[in-house]
């Protein structure tokens, strides 16, 4: 059968099953969204704005497909590992078990003194027996460096390729540089801007004349994620940053051209899937725009994807299985070039081998049962994406230019208004998950009663120091320099000699983003509940028969869950004077009153002013729309209800019940 004779069987195949379905107009689909809503209005599902004020329609009309340049059609994204473990046999163990079973590049991140995570890979034999057995020509490297040590880690990388005999071309590595990433993220430059210019200017000229080709700079949105910044603020700054690093280099002696490719990005992916495809889209247009604007030739840009650490829980863990393995997908469809997945116990501190086998597998299934890789940016033409795309573009490069007005990034973070900008982000992202129209799923909502963490034993640290290798004089900040620094490593000195040669003179120095997790306020709420003698412990006065009284009850056990607190049910349906007598016998301050409106119209305020009198502290589970002020007017000093501010309600509930006396916990839920 010829091709031709193929293709149009195939096409009455495919327009005989089109005919089979009726066409539908949008009214149609309106309607049957509608009734499933059941009265829920529609526009308020499908229409809404971000957090820089950005109209997401969920609903637009099919837009004519225009790919965005980056990822080469039909080409997988690098699934990377992160490898993270202090002792370099057990790292090296982790890398090739995870080459082999579906991985194709390494994360290999560097030990930070002081820290415990990362390879102790401080010196060539270390970083050699990290990666004994991995083919450095084949597999590629994305370097995550200690603070302003990544000439360090770049020295000691090409060091490495010399001693094993390879051509640096026939390598790929992303060498992970970025100086105003770690002066964000530890508050000070170690010498002036100009001489940093200077430095990184080195490990350009170094690399490139050694052959390698790979990214030097990672330009890393991923601090600024950590700290609440919104996806407009990381494509602005990432834009800015990378602005500032071009500067420097041409400033000295590297051409525009040869600096603007040496700079690659990294942004974080979350778990809000279509905003993840069109932040990754946009950083390939706003980078586009500039490389024009700039007067250089188009060429695409190495972008970074990992998932997000700030989504991710403490508690009920493995829902961070869901979260990633949204998160990748979004950052594969949205055409990062290389993807690294955090295992779901990675906010614990620790990862076992299943942890670490499910990190890897995500990604596996992803590439093979998804095939969105085969299709050139697989989101062109979807209406909703492409508008959200350009959206974010538009805002950010106007924040940019707001950046570039008041001086650069640098001058912004110097200042601290762009850590201003990105601290009123996180306030109203923590008002967000506080009143849980952000929730976290097994922290702010459902979360497990008597949960147990599990957490992954940390591997052993590496205790023994490298012997020491002086360094004859002070190393230099240009080329000449970078190639002392592969020199020495080559000869055996460590990170520690070369900071021991390098002498450091802050002059710079900026308010350090503070990273935090969404989840985090409720974790530390309900770890500190939850490790107290006694528990602090709320009374739940139960009005009226289990159908009636359930579904505020069911709510407000599950509030105090998430807060570490202990629910003690009262009788259900019982008389004001059993109600009272329970309460005195669970030793609880606060009492809860619980029920329907019809119930609380009927009983609640005699039962509120009873364990008033009692001396309890009374709280009501919803917003009666009748009654209200009798139920205020008999003791009721808090109506508890969905929208509130869950955390300020937990805060206050526990310095009610940390006041308790020993409850009985005999009625405990």
């Amino acid at each position: 059968m010829t091709n031709q004779t193929t293709e149009a069987a195939m096409t009455r195949v495919a327009t005989s099953f089109a005919a089979d379905f009726a066409t539908a107009t949008e009214d149609d689909w309106r309607a049957a969204a509608e009734a499933a809503l059941k009265g829920r209005p529609l526009e308020s599902v499908i229409r809404h704005r971000t957090m820089d004020g950005v109209a997401v329609a969920a609903i637009r009309p099919r837009s004519a497909p225009s790919p965005i340049p980056g990822r080469a059609p039909g080409s997988r994204w690098i699934a990377l590992s992160r490898i993270d473990i202090a002792d370099p046999a057990a790292a090296n163990e982790q890398a090739l078990e995870d080459l082999n079973n579906g991985a194709s590049g390494l994360a290999l991140a560097f030990l930070t003194p002081g820290d415990g995570h990362g390879v102790a890979a401080d010196t060539l034999d270390r970083l050699d027996q990290a990666l004994d057995g991995v083919l450095l020509d084949l597999a590629p490297l994305y370097l995550e460096v200690v603070p302003f040590e990544g000439r360090a880690a770049a020295a000691l990388v090409a060091a490495l390729i010399e001693r094993r005999g390879i051509a640096p071309s026939d390598t790929y590595i992303c060498f992970g540089l970025d100086l105003l990433r770690d002066l964000a993220r530890t508050g000070t430059l170690p010498r002036s801007w100009s001489d940093m210019g200077g430095r990184a200017a080195g490990v350009v000229q170094g690399l490139r004349a050694r052959g390698f080709t790979g990214p030097v700079f990672s330009i890393d949105a991923r601090v600024s994620h950590g700290a609440g910044a919104t996806d407009v603020q990381e494509l602005a700054g990432a834009i800015a940053s990378a602005t500032e690093h071009v500067r420097a280099l041409v400033a000295n002696g590297v051409d525009l051209e040869t600096a603007a490719d040496a700079m690659s990005f990294a942004f974080s992916c979350d778990a809000d899937q279509f905003a993840t495809i069109a932040k990754l889209r946009a950083a390939r247009l706003l980078w586009a725009a500039w490389r024009r604007e700039s007067g250089l030739p188009e060429r695409t840009v190495h972008i970074h994807a990992e998932t997000s650490r700030r989504m991710m829980s403490e508690r009920a863990a493995h829902t961070n299985l869901v979260r990633t393995t949204i998160a990748a997908f979004a950052a594969g469809v949205g055409g990062a070039d290389s993807i690294t997945v955090r295992p779901f116990t990675d906010a614990l501190g620790a990862a076992d081998a299943d942890a670490r086998r499910l990190a890897r597998n995500a990604q596996a299934i992803i590439l093979e049962e998804s095939n969105a890789h085969r299709v050139a940016d697989p989101a062109a033409g979807a209406g909703a994406i492409d508008g959200l795309t350009d959206a974010l573009a538009e805002t950010a490069w106007m924040l940019f230019q707001q950046i570039e007005r008041d001086g650069g990034l640098l001058q912004a973070l110097t200042s601290g208004s762009w850590q201003a900008r990105i601290a009123d982000a996180r306030a109203r992202r923590r008002s967000a998950a506080a009143t849980r129209r952000s929730p976290v799923v097994g922290v702010s909502e459902f979360p497990e009663a008597g949960e147990t963490l599990h957490v992954p034993p940390s591997p052993p640290h590496v205790s023994r120091l490298p012997q020491v290798v002086p360094i004859a004089g002070e190393i230099g900040e240009d080329v000449a320099g970078f190639d002392a620094l592969v020199a020495a490593f080559l000869n055996g000195s460590s990170f520690a000699d070369v900071r021991a040669a390098s002498a450091s003179n802050p002059s710079v120095s900026a308010t350090p983003l503070d990273l935090e997790r969404v989840a985090a306020p409720f974790e530390r709420l309900r770890a500190t509940n939850e490790a107290a003698t006694p528990r602090p412990a709320v009374y739940l006065a139960l009005v009226g028969p289990i159908a009636r009284h359930s579904a505020r009850a069911g709510f407000v056990r599950n509030l105090l869950v998430a807060g570490g607190l202990t629910a003690i049910d009262g009788p259900a349906g019982a008389t004001t004077e059993a109600n009272v007598a329970a309460w005195t016998e669970s030793g609880a301050t606060l009492a809860i009153v619980c029920g329907a409106d019809d119930g609380y119209a009927e009983t609640g305020p005699d039962l509120v002013a009873a364990l008033a009198a009692a001396g309890a502290t009374v709280w009501l589970a919803g917003r009666p729309k009748e009654g209200a002020e009798a139920l205020s007017s008999a003791g009721v000093s808090r109506f508890v209800a969905a929208g509130d501010d869950a955390l300020a309600v937990l805060h206050d509930a526990t310095t009610l019940a940390s006041a308790q006396n020993a409850p009985a916990l005999g009625g405990v839920s």
